[in-house]
């Protein structure tokens, strides 16, 4: 009985040591990759510049005159995003690059389309509401920081 017993005891020790490797190579490779992927996960804080910036995106989609000058409009209002922009990949922001970005080709595709002639005032209404739609998803996403 103490030779079984001693066996069985160093069979014990031999799992508790292959488990305790298995749990240390996890916790590294979970430590090593997951530094990344936490971090989109942190919340980022609250910006004074980026409120004011895309407040002033807001109002600017908002009073976008499609019986105005569009194209000097479209032009200022991408001034405006590229500053947010610029801004938010410097500080780095992640959390509304990509929408800023999806904003930014809106505002293009109609700053483009005034080159090629007159814009029809359905197209431009569509590209208004649509910019608006983008402007307060994003101020949502700025505004609700903490």
């Amino acid at each position: 009985m103490g030779l079984w017993t001693a066996r069985k005891q160093m069979a014990n020790e031999r799992i508790k040591e292959i488990t305790m490797k298995k749990i240390i190579i996890v916790l590294a490779i979970v430590g090593l990759t997951g530094c990344s992927t936490i971090k989109d996960w942190i919340p980022v804080k609250w910006d004074a510049n980026q409120s004011h910036a895309i407040t002033s995106i807001q109002q600017s989609t908002r009073n976008f005159d499609c019986k105005g000058d569009i194209a000097q409009q479209s032009k200022a209002l991408l001034q405006q995003i590229e500053w947010f922009k610029i801004y938010s990949e410097s500080k780095p922001t992640r959390d509304v690059i990509s929408p800023i970005g999806r904003m930014n080709e809106t505002v293009k595709e109609l700053n483009e389309r005034t080159t090629k002639g007159p814009v029809s005032p359905l197209y431009c209404d569509l590209k208004k509401k649509l910019m608006v739609q983008q402007s307060d998803m994003i101020a949502h996403t700025v505004q609700g920081r903490f």
